[in-house]
């Protein structure tokens, strides 16, 4: 896989397929994936795979301090994550842009579109999480974590889904990055799928999301098993039905 050297100075493997058929060649997907995950798993895979039987243009790359990056998580933070996205966008990918984002990468989604609506024709989030880290600090995290937090910098932090590390300059840039306390201003069509059993990201946040954006073409789907990973045969199914939706 070849590695790219962003304008943030982090290098990570990435991909991108152009279309290989004009008569669909609305758009490329760009994949987002989630914190302490990597674009490679069964859900990046199956959704290239539908991108290349549809004609569709493919993007993904890894996140700063993932992959192969794994040696500067702690300087990682979601403005570096979002700079690499809109490195994508404007300098790399040259088709309209699809965003499929999951978990943390449904925020960044959802920052692309407020940031690209020229570029971005839609977003689709999965077990999307704008603002977690906003969550985290003021309903989960207990005063002796603060307290870690500011001292050393970092903690780590146990959900039923996964054990997250969290850094102080993560948590700050998550600040910086708040959408749920003001309109989400897009102009694209949203796809948002969020699975009832998600401990990591609670679906009653997915809820808000709908009702901060900005217009009514917004398709909430509630999947009554699923957990934060969407990564089940009937996760999958839906996660390509709604980018069908775009084709469409």
């Amino acid at each position: 896989m070849p590695a790219h050297t962003f304008k943030s100075r982090f290098t990570t493997n990435f991909e991108y397929i152009k279309a290989n058929s004009a008569k669909t060649n609305n758009f490329t997907v760009l994949y987002l994936h989630g914190l302490c995950s990597n674009p490679w798993g069964r859900k990046p895979e199956s959704i290239k795979s539908y991108c290349l039987e549809k004609g569709l243009g493919f993007a993904r790359f890894e996140l700063a301090g993932h992959g192969s990056d794994i040696e500067n998580y702690a300087k990682s933070d979601i403005n570096v994550w979002k700079s690499q996205m809109l490195e994508m966008i404007d300098d790399i990918i040259s088709e309209p842009v699809l965003l499929v984002g999951m978990s943390v990468g449904g925020w960044l989604a959802l920052l692309g579109g407020i940031l690209r609506p020229r570029r971005v024709v839609g977003i689709v989030g999965i077990s999307a999480a704008p603002d977690f880290t906003i969550g985290l600090e003021e309903e989960y995290m207990s005063s002796a974590q603060k307290q870690e937090l500011q001292e050393k910098g970092q903690i780590f932090f146990h959900t039923d889904d996964y054990d997250y590390l969290f850094t102080k300059g993560l948590l700050d840039s998550g600040r910086e990055n708040r959408l749920l306390d003001k309109e989400i201003k897009l102009s694209c069509p949203v796809q948002l799928i969020q699975g009832i059993k998600d401990a990591a990201y609670p679906w009653k946040y997915s809820l808000e999301i709908v009702k901060q954006i900005s217009h009514d073409n917004v398709v909430l789907k509630l999947r009554k098993g699923s957990s934060h990973r969407m990564q089940e045969d009937g996760d999958i199914a839906e996660i390509l039905n709604s980018i069908e939706f775009f084709l469409e």
